[in-house]
């Protein structure tokens, strides 16, 4: 019994090492049959397929390093370096395909924020343009209205008026209304006006200048001149038309006036009356002589013949 235990346990001493042997072989044939396979299908293949064989089988780990590597001809080569090349750049245009969708995702996010930007800032120039335009309207509402000034034909009359002495306007321009004088007086200047003030009577002078003082504007003047001018016409043609035949006083004094004057001075103020009153024209005309009639009508038919053919022909028939 102790012998038969010996020997079993010998036994037991010996198995490990042969069946450690028996796995290396199991193991091992068939890897080496498999390398005997792929070598007989080598040498059967074509060159190209036995190519491919030893690619895929180089790629395990421990049946690769037992096996040759691929061999090429210089063709195959060159189509290899191709195909190398070909999936290289493909590589590369899809990598660049890949940023150039990234750029134009960013690009389109920029624009979109560039947009609301200039949106925003659309709205803020609006609300700007509008503050200002309000602003304009204020200011125009609460600005007064500018005095456009007088017309063109009163500041004539009153050029033509401020050219002569003011002894010798004041006389003439007595003889017109007083908004008419007002009307003239306040297209002057300060010198001017007030010279020829001084020498009105003094009821005259008070009468123009609390018109001059309470005129709201110059046209609100001429307005006023034109309605008393009107009325005048209406309520004192009589009484012009006796003056003009009886050679009172101010009728000496017109004469002795326009008689002074330069023709074209008298002709260009006596064309500036005639467009308000002719008839005062015709007694200033009636008053002067002969040689100065003459000449004051020829530089009248100069500078208005229509006007200086009416008052010729009112003349003639008067």
């Amino acid at each position: 019994m102790a012998k038969t235990g010996a020997e079993a346990e010998a036994n037991l001493e010996e198995e490990p090492s042969g069946s450690k042997a028996g796995r290396i072989l199991l193991f091992a044939a068939p890897v080496l049959f498999a390398i005997v396979l792929v070598g007989v299908l080598l040498t059967l293949l074509n060159p190209t397929a036995r190519n491919s064989v030893l690619e895929t089988a180089n790629k395990i780990p421990v049946v690769g390093s037992m096996l040759p590597k691929p061999t090429y001809t210089p063709e195959q080569q060159a189509q290899r370096q191709e195909e190398k090349q070909a999936a290289s750049a493909e590589a590369t245009i899809n990598q660049l395909k890949t940023q150039l969708e990234q750029k134009n995702t960013e690009l389109k996010t920029a624009q979109k924020a560039q947009a609301d930007t200039q949106t925003q800032v659309d709205a803020l120039q609006k609300q700007v343009d509008d503050a200002k335009a309000q602003q304009e309207q204020t200011a125009a509402a609460a600005e007064p209205e500018k005095d456009p000034g007088p017309s063109q034909q009163v500041k004539q009359l009153a050029q033509t008026y401020g050219s002569m002495s003011a002894s010798k306007a004041a006389p003439i321009l007595e003889t017109l209304t007083d908004e008419e004088i007002a009307m003239i007086l306040g297209a002057m200047s300060t010198e001017q006006r007030s010279g020829i003030m001084q020498k009105m009577t003094a009821d005259k002078a008070a009468k123009v200048s609390i018109m001059l003082k309470s005129a709201a504007s110059s046209e609100a003047l001429e307005t006023a001149a034109n309605k008393a001018r009107a009325a005048a016409n209406n309520s004192e043609q009589p009484a012009q038309a006796a003056t003009s035949t009886t050679g009172s006083l101010n009728q000496d004094q017109l004469s002795q006036t326009f008689s002074s004057m330069d023709a074209s001075s008298a002709a260009t103020l006596l064309i500036q009356m005639a467009k308000t009153n002719q008839a005062k024209v015709l007694t200033i005309l009636k008053s002067v002589d002969d040689s100065t009639r003459s000449s004051i009508l020829s530089q009248m038919a100069s500078t208005d013949s229509e006007t200086a053919a009416s008052l010729a022909n009112k003349l003639i028939g008067g």
